[in-house]
Parts: C-alpha cells; structure tokens; sequence
C-alpha cells in the first residue's frame, strides 16, 4: 500500500543525543533522520560543569575535554539508535510501497506487432458487444488488492483526459461496461488479466463515447482521511453511424485594459469558449487578430491549440494581447478543427470564427496631446507677448526721441531769439496833418 514514511519521535534524551553529533563535524550524516540540534542551556553539555570555580584556563580546558568524551560517547549512541531507527524506517518504506500498472491485454490479432496497445480502441454497432481485458502488473515486494474502476470519460480544465472520479455517477459510455472483478488481489511482481464487456445499446448516438478503466489503492490509517492513487488506461470508443465534426465558439469578450504609460500599448484580454456541438472529439488550431478603428495598428496574438474537445464538451480560452488604444477596438478570434491522434474523420471541417468590440479610449494619449496643444499655444502666445513688447518700447523709445529732439529744437530757437538786437522803431507819418509852407 502506497504510504508516506514517517519520522519517528524523538525525546528529549534523544535530541541532546543528535545536538551533540551536531556539534562534532567529522561525524557522518545518519540517513532519513533530521538533525533537531537544540543548544538550549538545558541540554547544552557545557551548562555541566558551571557548579565548579577552578581558573578560568583551567575550567574551560577541562570542560572541552570532558565535553568532547561525552558528545563522542552520546553520537555513537545516537548514531547506532538512530541507523536502526532509519533501517527501520527505509524497510518498512520499501515493504508498504505500492507500484503497479493497467495496461491493455494481450491481443490475438496484434501476436506479431512489436509493440503493445497504449489504449483500446474499437468501433461497435448499436446493440453490439465488445469484449477484451485489461491487464492488471503489481511490481511490489508485496501482493497489493487493488480497486477496478469503469467510468465516463472527461477532459480536466488543464485539457488532459481523465475518468470520473470514484463516487460520481456514469451517465454514458461508463455504464456500458462490466468488469469481471472489481477487487482484485495480485501477488508481488505478478500480473493478473482481468476481462470485461462492453455492451452498446440499441438507442447509442453515432460518434465517439470516451471511457475508461481504472486501478486504484487507497492509502491512510485513519478512517476519515484518506488518499487514493489511481492508474488507468482510455477507451476511444465509437458508435457506427454518421459522424458530424462541428466546432463553435461561445463569446467572444473583450476588455481593455488601459496603460498609462502613453509611449505603452494597452492589454487586451480577450476570452471565448470553443464548444464540440459534433459527435466526435476534435482539437482546434486557433488564431486571434485585434485592431483599432477602421483596422489600423492590428496586432496576432499567439493562441496554445486546444489538443481536445470531447463530443459535449467545452474549452474556456482566454489571451492576453498588447494593443494601441484607437477609441475602438476589434477582436477576431478563428478556431480551426483538427483530427486527434489517429481518430479517423471522413468529413469537412469548417472554421468557427467569432467578433467581440469594446471601446479603447487613448486616455494618456489625449491628455499627452492636450498638454502639446497647451505648451504650443503658451510657446506661441510668449512670443507674441515678447514681440508686442519689444514694438511697445520701440514706439515709447521712438516717441520719446522725438519728444526730445522737438524739444531740442525749440530750445535753439528761443536761444537764437535772445541773441539777434532789437530793431528801432520806423517814423510814423501823420496824412492828415495840414501842411505847412515856408516862403
């Protein structure tokens, strides 16, 4: 039985044992038992000799030596207590450990193939019977009782295929099959074949039914708490009748997320389902294009392909993709199918395409333009302001020279008036005065 190896307890007597291996490097290492050093005061052997007061050279090289004697007598002690304890330990661990495998039996008709069956796989009429048996190896030093399982088949959300777990109730092809044993007890290092039937019922739907069986051991003492381990091997089991391979793509959404680095493109998580609407398993090659307003700065987005989707089933898929924000955004997601494995498709597969928009506002952008458009017109209106000032004191400059030159002007005219004599005054002659005669 598959169990998980203990540390055994260790007390107090058997702590100070391995502090003092600790303590003395040439010591070896003892297997599969932790070193738990604890140099309290308590358990510190030098706290021994701290009741007699010698001199200090005295007492410390006495405590050395009397401590060396006994850390050499206490680790081997400890070290003969703790490699039984570890033999112990590693035999027990090697006796109680489970290792087995489920494989397809042997098959008749593949006596000359090299190389075995991975998996079943078998195309059965409605209301047919198929038969074959699983092998079932314990390569234990122990005979081991394991648990057969058959149940529905399911892809996990980390895409890899898988069985219902125990408990849970099959709804299709799980139910269709019935083993020969459910308990089975194999010997050590032997294989037991235990067979199995699979019958379809008349009202099966044409296409792919996964299933698959399982061997399992549980694990723990404790009726509560338990671990199960199981090993399993696929049944790919399809119904004759016509097959339809469809794909199609739930969504998809969209949503930005906005940088404010405006040097920076934003994120843009795009998500969508790819649903198998079909009767056969079908992976998907998938592809993603976004793009701004009227198609410009596109960006591709690499997608992981969808190795499988089961008939039913669904994949949830979300990117992350870095894109320039041009108030619109367009996201074009294509799924292609594809044939899984060597599942044969005699049949067109069309691409699912899907379209999602949101809006991608270029906020840091703007504002980055915004501030542009300030520091421009603050540039232009600084040079004009510069200018009209210089032509304003032009002007003042220009007046006031001619002020002073006017100024100037007049100043040499009265000088010049001050200068020049004052002319005398001419004789007035009176016309209306008689005149007079001398004879």
């Amino acid at each position: 039985m598959t169990t998980r190896s203990r540390t055994p307890h260790l007390g107090v007597r058997d702590r100070r044992r391995l502090a003092t291996a600790a303590e003395i490097p040439d010591l070896p290492d003892v297997p599969g038992i932790p070193v738990d050093v604890d140099l309290t005061k308590e358990h510190h052997p030098m706290t021994l000799f701290s009741a007699a007061r010698p001199s200090p050279r005295t007492a410390t090289s006495g405590a050395l030596l009397l401590t060396l004697l006994l850390a050499l007598l206490g680790a081997g002690a400890a070290t003969a207590d703790t490699t039984d304890e570890a033999t112990t330990t590693e035999e027990t661990t090697s006796a109680e450990r489970t290792v087995w495998s489920l494989t397809p039996g042997h098959d008749a008709e593949e006596a000359d193939t090299t190389e075995p069956r991975v998996s079943f796989r078998a195309t059965v009429d409605p209301g047919a019977t198929w038969e074959d048996a699983v092998t079932l190896t314990n390569f234990s030093a122990a005979e081991a009782t394991f648990t057969l399982q058959a149940a529905d088949g399911v892809v996990s959300d980390s895409g890899a295929f898988d069985i219902l777990r125990p408990g849970e109730e099959n709804t299709a092809a799980g139910q269709w099959i019935e083993l020969e044993q459910t308990e089975v007890t194999v010997p050590a290092d032997e294989s037991v074949t235990v067979p199995f039937t699979l019958t379809v019922p008349e009202n099966a739907t044409p296409g792919d039914h996964p299933a698959g069986i399982a061997a399992s051991v549980s694990s723990g003492s404790d009726d509560d708490v338990s671990m199960v381990s199981r090993v399993g091997t696929r049944i790919h089991l399809r119904v004759t009748g016509d097959i339809a391979p469809t794909l199609a793509l739930g969504g998809p959404e969209v949503t930005y997320q906005q940088n404010w680095n405006p040097f920076a493109p934003g994120t843009a998580t795009v998500t969508w389902q790819v649903a198998n609407e079909g009767n056969v398993r079908l992976g998907a090659e998938q592809s993603l294009v976004s793009s701004g307003l009227f198609g410009l700065a596109g960006a591709t987005a690499e997608v992981e392909p969808i190795r499988e989707v089961l008939p039913g089933g669904q994949a949830l898929v979300s990117v992350e993709q870095q894109v320039w924000p041009l108030f619109g955004l367009t996201s074009e997601v294509t799924a292609q199918p594809v044939v899984v494995g060597d599942d044969d498709v005699d049949a067109e597969l069309s691409a699912a395409t899907g379209e999602a928009t949101t809006m991608a506002i270029p906020i840091p952008q703007l504002i980055l333009l915004v501030l542009l458009a300030l520091l421009i017109w603050w540039w232009g209106t600084r040079k004009a302001r510069q200018r009209k000032k210089f032509d304003a004191a032009v002007a003042a400059a220009a007046a006031k020279a001619s002020q002073n030159s006017a100024a100037t002007d007049q100043a040499s005219i009265n000088q010049t008036r001050a200068v020049e004599p004052a002319a005398e005054p001419a004789a007035v002659v009176d016309d209306t005065a008689p005149s007079r005669s001398t004879t």
